[in-house]
């Protein structure tokens, strides 16, 4: 179905058109992410709003993202939501094309979290080590020569098992998006995993807007607090206290509101059920 969609490339709007057309032709679509209520799950919902297409009108299904090329490659899934380097391998199999980067949804959005159980969180001295080594890693590969080798090390079957020059490619902002889009650039606009330590802060704000998609899309049936949620489920003292150690200042935006880029939609995490009155999606 790769032809049917290539004239709505980067175009939700065209891309719900071609939906609707189809879901009305008795055809409709089927979308693979990698886990019910993860990034790449609510990414696809975000998608499909503003496409204006009910999501209960497609099929949703769950593919883990090493398996993703070759399900669609075998026509189980029209299209997927996934971490790279998995969309820029289909483009490389001509199996499909990248419609939309994450960063044209919500630019430097939380994407990866360090999650703990009850046990190991308690282990505070180690705790820190690795958050330490994560914070390290991430300076470290917001370097692009440092990426270059990173895309050789983790394309090795052991890792990742894609090919080290589409990891490179994606990694460096430099995509081949495939279909009628082409080449594309995003230098300066890459993924960042550090930006200073702009990124690496868990921000309560990111768990109240996860946690209001969860009762936007009706993953969950009722709003939780929100807020006591939020402050249960972020280590940001723990994490003051490793940045402190580390010499890395700490941003000061943890409940700033959100903008996202693809639908323009401003988000308070002081007023949630604000936001989800006032943006319903499509039934």
């Amino acid at each position: 179905m790769e032809n049917t969609f290539k004239a709505a490339a980067g175009d939700p709007k065209a891309a719900g058109e071609i939906i609707r057309r189809l879901v009305a032709q008795g055809k409709a679509p089927t979308f693979a992410m990698t886990f019910p209520g993860g990034t790449h799950d609510i990414w696809l919902r975000s998608w499909l709003a503003q496409a204006g297409v009910p999501q209960g009108k497609v099929g949703i299904i769950t593919v883990p993202p090493p398996q993703m090329v070759a399900n669609m490659k075998v026509g189980n899934m029209d299209g997927f939501c996934v971490g790279e380097p998995w969309g820029g391998v289909a483009v490389a199999q001509g199996i499909g094309f990248t419609h939309l980067t994450t960063q044209q949804i919500w630019r430097n959005h939380p994407e990866k979290a360090l999650v703990l159980n009850k046990d190991f969180s308690a282990r505070k001295d180690e705790l820190k080590a690795v958050m330490r080594a994560i914070l390290d890693a991430s300076a470290w590969l917001d370097s692009i020569a440092n990426r270059r080798q990173a895309a050789k090390v983790i394309s090795a079957s052991r890792y990742v098992n894609a090919p080290a020059e589409v990891i490179q490619g994606r990694l460096e902002g430099k995509y081949d998006m495939g279909g009628a889009i082409g080449n594309r650039q995003f230098l300066g606009d890459q993924m960042m995993f550090s930006r200073a330590a702009q990124t690496n802060l868990p921000r309560h704000a990111h768990a109240i807007w996860f946690l209001a998609q969860y009762v936007r899309f009706g993953l969950i049936k009722s709003a939780p607090d929100y807020q006591a949620v939020a402050q249960k489920l972020i280590l940001d003292d723990l994490y003051r206290e490793v940045a402190k150690e580390a010499g890395v200042k700490v941003p000061t935006d943890d409940m700033a509101k959100i903008k996202t880029t693809i639908d323009g939609l401003t988000f308070d995490p002081r007023r949630p059920a604000e936001f989800i009155k006032a943006n319903p999606i499509p039934v």
